[in-house]
C-alpha cells in the first residue's frame, strides 16, 4: 500500500479541492485534508510532511478565495479557519509522530546492531507458557517451587519444553556450533543436560518470586554434543509481566575454566615440591624420629633374648619386652605414615578436619627441630574445636611452614628467650590457628610483602613458603596475616571458615 500512497494522497487532495471549490455545501470540507496529511505519514519524510501540510493549507485558502473571494461570509470564513486549524494541528502532531517513529526506528536499529554483533551470545525467548504454568500452580495452593519439585519432579523438564526460542544473535550460533537459527531452535532441548536441572529449578524459583534477573554458571552441550562451561544471565523485564520477551545472555567460559584448572594443577604441583623441600630441611629430625623407636626395638629385643636364655626364662619380662617392641614399632610406623602422607602427590581432598589434631600431628614432625634449637614450646590447642572443611595434607603443610619460620626467626644468638606458642581457637564463624615466636620480628614495611611470591628475608630462601601458605589458606576460603613489633617476635595466624552444616 505504501508504494501507491503518494498517488492516493494526491488523488484525495485533488478530489477535496474540487469538492470544496465547486460545491456549495454548508460545511468545512477542507477539514478532509487531514486524511492527506495522515496518509503522508507512511511515505513522507519529516521535511516533506511539513510541505504537504502547508500545501493542503494553501489549497484550502485557494479554494476559499475562488469560492468566496468577492463576498466572504462570516460562516465561510469560520469554516476556513476551522479547516486551517485542523490541518495545522494534524500536521504538527504528524510531525511529532514521525519524529518519534524515527527515534524508535533508530533505537531498534541500534539494538539490532548490538544484538547481532555483540561478543556475548544473546537468546531472545518467550516464557509465556512457563509463566502461565507457574501462575496455575500458585492457584492450586502450592506454597513455593520446592513444594512443586517434591510433588512433580518432572515439572522442570516440562518447563524446558515450554520455553520458546524466538531470536538469536551470531555469537549464540557460534557458541553452540549451530549453522542457523532453525538448527539451534530444534536442538535447544538437547543442549540442556541433566546436570543443569538444579539451575532450571533455580530459574523457576526466580520466575515464581517475580525476580527481574537470574544468573548462574553451569555446563551445557553444543549442537555437536561437546560440553561447554557457560555463565548466563536471564533478564525478565518488569514491563513484560507475561514474560513474552526474555533475554538470555551467555558467556562461554570454557577456556577460562580450563586455564583455571591448569593453574590449579600447577599450584598443586608447586605445593608438592615445596612440601618435599620442607621434608629435605627436616632430614635430621626425621631420621631421629625414626631411629629413636628403632633403637628402642633393638634394645627391647636384646633384653627379651637375654631373659629367654636364662636357665629359668622369665616369660613375664619377655612379654613386657615384646609389648615395648610392638609399641615402638607402632611409633616408627606412625612417623613413616605421616611422612608418606605429607610427601604424597595427590589431588587435594576436602573433608571435615579438626585443626587442633592437624596442629598436634605437625608439631610431632618438627619436635626434634624445636628441641635442638632449645626452644620452649607452649601449646593451647582447643579440645572441642568445630570441624572445618579442608585438605589435611595442605593444612599440615601450612602449619609446618609457619613453625619452621618461627624456629628460624629465633636462631639469632641475640635472642635470649626462645618461646614458641601454637594455639587454636574458635573465632566467630571460623577457627583460627596462631604461631607466635619471640624472635627478632620484622619491620612494618616488610609486612605487606611477606606473602608475595619470591619475596624472602633469608639469604638462602626461595620466597615461596609463605606465598604457598597464603594460596592454600585462600583456597580454603580463609585468610592469613602476620603481625610483629621489631624485637618482640612475630605472630602468624590464619582462619578457616566453619562448615555450613554439622557433620554427623
Amino acid at each position: 500500500m505504501s508504494r501507491f500512497s503518494p498517488f492516493v494522497a494526491m488523488f484525495i487532495a485533488v478530489a477535496i479541492f474540487a469538492l470544496d471549490t465547486l460545491t456549495t455545501f454548508d460545511m468545512a470540507i477542507a477539514v478532509l485534508y487531514v486524511t492527506v496529511v495522515l496518509l503522508a505519514l507512511s511515505f513522507a519524510t519529516k521535511k516533506n510532511l511539513l510541505a504537504i501540510g502547508a500545501g493542503c493549507m494553501g489549497l484550502t485558502l485557494l479554494s476559499f478565495a475562488v469560492s468566496h473571494g468577492e463576498d466572504p461570509t462570516s460562516d465561510a470564513t469560520a469554516r476556513c479557519f476551522v479547516s486551517l486549524s485542523a490541518i495545522g494541528i494534524t500536521t504538527f502532531l504528524a510531525y511529532q509522530v514521525k519524529t518519534g517513529i524515527a527515534i524508535l526506528r533508530e533505537s531498534e536499529q541500534r539494538y539490532r546492531t548490538i544484538f547481532l554483533a555483540t561478543g556475548v551470545a544473546i537468546l531472545e525467548m518467550d516464557f509465556t507458557l512457563v509463566k502461565a504454568a507457574v501462575h496455575q500452580l500458585k492457584s492450586q495452593g502450592f506454597a513455593d517451587i520446592r513444594a512443586v519439585a517434591a510433588k512433580d519432579p518432572s515439572f522442570a523438564s516440562k518447563a524446558i519444553a515450554m520455553m520458546k526460542l524466538t531470536k538469536v544473535n551470531n555469537t549464540a550460533l557460534t557458541t553452540f556450533s549451530a549453522k542457523d537459527f532453525n538448527t539451534l531452535k530444534a536442538a535447544l532441548p538437547t543442549l540442556i543436560g541433566e546436570d543443569m536441572e538444579g539451575a532450571i529449578w533455580a530459574l523457576l524459583e526466580a520466575i515464581w518470586d517475580g525476580r527481574p534477573v537470574y544468573e548462574s554458571e553451569t555446563m551445557m552441550n553444543d549442537v555437536n554434543g561437546d560440553r561447554i562451561a557457560i555463565l548466563y544471565n536471564v533478564a525478565m523485564p518488569a514491563d513484560r509481566p507475561l514474560l513474552d520477551t526474555v533475554l538470555v545472555s551467555i558467556v562461554d567460559v570454557t577456556a577460562r575454566r580450563q586455564a583455571e584448572n591448569e593453574l590449579h594443577a600447577a599450584h598443586t604441583e608447586l605445593a608438592h615440591v615445596t612440601r618435599i623441600a620442607t621434608l629435605g630441611e627436616l632430614t635430621v629430625s626425621i631420621a631421629h624420629e625414626v631411629n629413636q623407636p628403632l633403637a628402642a626395638i633393638v634394645t627391647n629385643g636384646g633384653a627379651g633374648l637375654r631373659w629367654l636364655k636364662r636357665s629359668a626364662p622369665d616369660l613375664g619380662e619377655v612379654e613386657t619386652a615384646m609389648q615395648r617392641m610392638i609399641a615402638d614399632a607402632g611409633r616408627a610406623s606412625e612417623v613413616i605414615k605421616r611422612l608418606r602422607t605429607l610427601s604424597s602427590k595427590t589431588t587435594p581432598q576436602a573433608a571435615p578436619v579438626n585443626l587442633s589434631e592437624i596442629a598436634a600431628e605437625s608439631i610431632a614432625l618438627v619436635q626434634r627441630e624445636i628441641t635442638s634449637h632449645k626452644i620452649s614450646l607452649r601449646t593451647e590447642l582447643a579440645r572441642k574445636l568445630p570441624l572445618v572443611i579442608g585438605d589435611r595434607i595442605q593444612l599440615q603443610q601450612v602449619i609446618i611452614n609457619l613453625i619452621l619460620n618461627a624456629i628460624q626467626a629465633m636462631a639469632d644468638p641475640a635472642v635470649a628467650t626462645r618461646t614458641l606458642l601454637i594455639a587454636t581457637r574458635r573465632a566467630g564463624d571460623a577457627v583460627q590457628l596462631n604461631v607466635r615466636d619471640s624472635g627478632t620480628g620484622f619491620a612494618a614495611t616488610k609486612a605487606a610483602h611477606l606473602f608475595d611470591a619470591f619475596y624472602t628475608t633469608k639469604a638462602d630462601g626461595m620466597g615461596m613458603g609463605l606465598s604457598i601458605c597464603r594460596s592454600i589458606v585462600t583456597a580454603h576460603g580463609g585468610r592469613i596475616s602476620a603481625h610483629s613489633e621489631p624485637g618482640n617476635g612475630a605472630s602468624f595466624e590464619f582462619t578457616i571458615p566453619l562448615q555450613e552444616e554439622p557433620v554427623s
